[in-house]
């Protein structure tokens, strides 16, 4: 079979080594198909520090399962010099700050820059109804596929307002609908 190369995303985040001189880059993300991989490829240009291209490899036949991955390259030489890490995938560029793991930080501070949640709803049964059976979770939390973003990032606060303001109840399907309260398209019936 076939494989084609093209741009994906991901997470990404540099750290700088204890080792003198090297940079870990990692990129983290979920590929939407089984048979499809991910890899972290550096660019032809010849700079310091490289720079990197984050693809995909996929092939014409999907193998519907959601695949998660994390990939990571170390950059040794003189990586640990620079502040930024420069990645290009689907998005464009991204520059990654690279990150010294080792420098001590005011955890208050930190914990409230990373308290950001987001709000998910239920894909709507019937197909056109309003927000519902909602959840709160912090950003970056991976949900079911059967969850559509729905509002944030925000303050827990204020997803807390927006979900009492906006969701409903979940209705589930009628007793007896084929497929339950999973709001999955429904495969023909055979006849009586």
């Amino acid at each position: 079979m076939t494989t084609e190369k093209v741009l994906g995303t991901a997470e990404y985040r540099a750290v700088r080594s204890p080792l003198e001189g090297t940079v870990t880059l990692t990129a983290a993300g979920i590929l939407p198909c089984m048979n499809y991989s991910a890899q972290l490829e550096m660019r032809p240009e010849r700079i310091m520090p490289p720079m990197w291209d984050m693809v995909f490899f996929v092939q014409p036949l999907c193998l519907t399962a959601m695949k998660p991955f994390e990939i990571s390259v170390v950059i040794a030489g003189n990586a640990a010099k620079f502040d930024v890490i420069r990645v290009m995938d689907a998005t464009g560029w991204v520059e990654v700050p690279v990150v010294d793991p080792f420098v001590p930080v005011n955890f208050a501070e930190a914990q409230a820059e990373a308290a950001r949640f987001l709000v998910y709803a239920r894909l709507p049964f019937p197909p056109g109804s309003t927000h519902s059976g909602c959840i709160v979770v912090p950003e970056g939390t991976l949900v079911p596929a059967i969850y559509y973003r729905a509002f944030g990032p925000a303050s827990r606060q204020e997803c807390d307002a927006w979900l009492l303001k906006n969701c409903g109840a979940f209705k589930a399907a009628p007793a007896g609908t084929p497929g339950g309260d999973v709001p999955w398209p429904r495969a023909p019936q055979p006849a009586e």
